[in-house]
């Protein structure tokens, strides 16, 4: 999957993207990172086609129908306790059999009754990602997934996500945190200024600014522009 020379303003007139190029792996977790207010989620609209995806310059996604996307809210209905609403989900992703209580994972089994309204953030985004892990689909977009976690349960989620990646589905996903991103089973892709200003591994990342951790390379990367 690659982006192509991608040129892209926003009606106020300021300029999001100018001539970006990027490559996604299929085999690693993709991760944007940059600052806030430099386009990844406007990226992410355009790859899952709620902005218009144009062919001149997005090649070898797939197509609306093959993408799940997690952005940074879903209005799952509130009343739904959490139990009904991974069995409304399995539904939707074609699940033939019978969805019980006990094929929910170990953290959503003791909130399975709570209705999803009453959940706290961190619990609905856990809800939210092992949902959207069920569908059955060739790319899985996911925007800030971490956020608002504990770290317990942001470790989770990253798992989940790692896991969907090992069973040969392609994920985009963005990120603040690093915690969970630093080692080579992920392939990261550093935005600002319209471009992607670096493509590659955790430990490649590190090496090329001389630092000894993410967050330290970040802010490096970040002050050069």
């Amino acid at each position: 999957m690659e982006i192509k020379d991608f040129t892209y303003g926003l009606s106020s007139g300021r300029s999001l993207f100018q001539s970006l190029n990027a490559d996604f792996l299929d085999d690693k977790v993709n991760v944007l990172l940059g600052p806030n207010g430099v386009g990844k989620t406007t990226l992410l609209d355009f790859i899952s086609t709620v902005n218009k995806r144009e062919p001149t310059y997005f090649h070898g996604f797939p197509n609306f129908a093959r993408i799940a996307y997690q952005p940074q809210s879903v209005p799952f209905i509130y009343e739904a306790t959490v139990f009904q609403t991974m069995k409304m989900v399995m539904g939707v992703s074609g699940f033939k059999g019978k969805f019980r209580h006990t094929d929910l994972p170990a953290e959503l089994k003791t909130i399975a009754d709570i209705k999803y309204g009453e959940l706290s953030g961190g619990q609905r985004r856990l809800v939210m990602i092992d949902a959207i892990s069920r569908l059955d689909r060739e790319l899985y977009l996911f925007d800030e997934p971490e956020s608002g976690l504990d770290p317990k349960t942001a470790k989770q989620v990253m798992q989940k996500i790692q896991g969907i990646n090992q069973r040969g589905k392609k994920v985009i996903m963005t990120s603040h945190q690093f915690q969970n991103i630093n080692n080579d089973d992920y392939h990261l892709l550093f935005l600002k200024a319209g471009q992607i200003q670096f493509s590659g591994s955790p430990s490649e990342f590190l090496k090329k600014e001389g630092a000894t951790s993410l967050v330290d390379a970040y802010i490096k990367q970040d002050q050069l522009l």
